[in-house]
């Protein structure tokens, strides 16, 4: 479950980064090359280019986003449910808070 929550943080701070460069390329000339993160590498790009790789990264980021909080919300109601099952049969003998 951290693990879930600690990747969603991460894919969150991406999309920030995203959307700050975003806001940069809006202010950019259309005659100058900008330079885009591919991978571990920058690249100088035309700006249309840019703005098209960009979009594409940001509609990914998103679907991803999208899939890790769908399953940590199904961990998290799973878990829910394992821990009402758990403390029915022990009842006060066992702690399963964090």
């Amino acid at each position: 479950m951290r693990n879930l929550e600690e990747k969603l943080h991460v894919l969150k701070q991406e999309k920030e980064a995203l959307d700050d460069l975003a806001m940069e390329l809006e202010l950019a000339d259309e005659d100058e090359l900008v330079l885009y993160r591919v991978g571990e590498a920058f690249l100088h790009l035309p700006l249309s280019q840019a703005q098209k790789r960009l979009e594409r990264d940001q509609s990914h980021i998103d679907t991803r986003i999208s899939t890790l909080s769908t399953s940590s919300e199904d961990c998290d109601t799973q878990m829910k449910a394992l821990k009402v099952q758990l403390y029915a049969k022990f009842g006060s003998a066992i702690n399963l808070d964090e």
